[in-house]
């Protein structure tokens, strides 16, 4: 996963920020922006959601950090009925204890997307 590029913001805001010092941390939402086309992964929901885990493990190895430091998810879908897809993409990719995580079904996400993940640490 050496090779994971994060996308580029589509707005004035950063990836990853350090809260009160360099033990905690937020990151952006992650939506499944390509990061060499700076396009949607969209093609299928699957796809999204794997690119989304893919952007948020570049952005937190861009920044010394890996998926197994998330201390919490907050999981943006446009249709809950794609939960599990999230929580197949967590048991691949992170080891437990898992995260704490809040799920919300939102009635739309930036640039069409169905799914928008933040992370904090």
């Amino acid at each position: 996963m050496n090779k994971l590029k994060a996308p580029k913001p589509v707005g004035p805001y950063s990836l990853f920020r350090y809260l009160n010092d360099d033990s905690h941390w937020v990151t952006c939402g992650q939506i499944p922006l390509d990061p060499e086309s700076g396009e949607l992964n969209n093609e299928t929901i699957e796809k999204e959601v794997e690119q989304v885990f893919d952007n948020i493990e570049a952005v937190l190895t861009e920044n010394n950090k890996s998926i197994n430091d998330v201390k919490k998810f907050t999981v943006y879908l446009t249709d809950l009925v794609n939960t599990p897809l999230v929580n197949a993409q967590i048991e691949k990719r992170v080891n437990k204890p898992f995260p704490a995580r809040t799920t919300i079904q939102v009635s739309a996400l930036p640039m069409g997307s169905r799914v928008e993940i933040e992370c904090l640490g």
